[in-house]
């Protein structure tokens, strides 16, 4: 092995030991309650949702086949990702 690709070997090894790091205080910090690494996302309902964005229920039905955070989980029943709600809510108003 050349002396370069044990070089970049190293300098990759302590990269991912750096993030591996990283991942592991997160973790350890929500488990103590200090934070939370990665939100929990929760379905809403269309009341919820429609309540977050400040439209009518029924313009939600009306357009959720072009809104990324609608999830159809039934014929019958449609809910919203609160998360995907929020960031799509956030790239609207810049």
């Amino acid at each position: 092995m050349s002396e370069t690709a044990k070089i970049l070997g190293e300098a990759l090894r302590q990269e991912i030991a750096d993030i591996v790091r990283s991942v592991l205080r997160e973790e350890m910090a929500a488990a103590n309650g200090n934070i939370a690494p990665m939100e929990k996302d929760r379905l809403l309902d269309p009341e919820e949702a429609a309540r977050l964005l400040g439209v009518e229920v029924h313009w939600l039905y009306r357009h959720s086949k072009k809104l990324p955070f609608a999830r159809k989980l039934s014929r019958k029943m449609l809910r919203f990702s609160e998360r995907g709600l929020m960031k799509w809510r956030e790239a609207k108003r810049a």
